[in-house]
C-alpha cells in the first residue's frame, strides 16, 4: 500500500491539473490497469478538493461575501437605531 500511495503522489500533480473530462477518462483507464493506485490517487484528489477554498466555484464565494456584507450592514443599522433611541 505504501508503494501505491507513493505512485499516487507521483501522479497527483498531473491528474489534478487535468480538465474534469480528461481526468475522469484517465482515472477510468488507471482503474483498469491498477485499482490500488487508482483508489489511492482518488483519495488524494478528493482530499485536496475538500481542503482548498480555491476549488469552490467563484459564485459561491461571491454569495458568501454578499451575505456577510448584508449582515454587517444590518448590524450597523441596528446599532445606529439603538443609539438613536
Amino acid at each position: 500500500m505504501k508503494q501505491a500511495l507513493a505512485l499516487a503522489m507521483f501522479l497527483f500533480d498531473t491528474y489534478s491539473e487535468m480538465a474534469d473530462e480528461d481526468q475522469a477518462q484517465a482515472l477510468a483507464a488507471l482503474k483498469t490497469v491498477d485499482p490500488v493506485i487508482h483508489d489511492a490517487l482518488v483519495q488524494l484528489l478528493v482530499t485536496d478538493a475538500l481542503t482548498h477554498a480555491l476549488d469552490v466555484p467563484p459564485w459561491q464565494d461571491a454569495v458568501t461575501a454578499s451575505l456577510a456584507i448584508d449582515h454587517g450592514i444590518h448590524e450597523e443599522m441596528a446599532t445606529a437605531n439603538r443609539e438613536a433611541s
